[in-house]
């Protein structure tokens, strides 16, 4: 974690993506997005969010 690390709520995280906050509370439940429970809250930090991203850049897109 960097010092300068934000810690972003589900809207946040909406808010930052650009989609729907169902849409990341569906990739929470999946365990797909790195994310930090406090207890009922969900928290994400954004260097894993960044990470997460990146992560999600490098993998080749498959088309059906």
């Amino acid at each position: 974690m960097f010092p300068t690390d934000r810690i972003f709520t589900i809207p946040e995280v909406a808010t930052y993506l650009k989609i729907s906050k169902s849409k990341i509370y569906y990739l929470v439940q999946r365990k797909e997005i790195p994310h930090v429970r406090i207890g009922r809250n969900v928290r994400i930090r954004e260097s894993d969010l960044v990470k997460w991203l990146d992560m999600l850049k490098a993998q080749p897109v498959l088309f059906r």
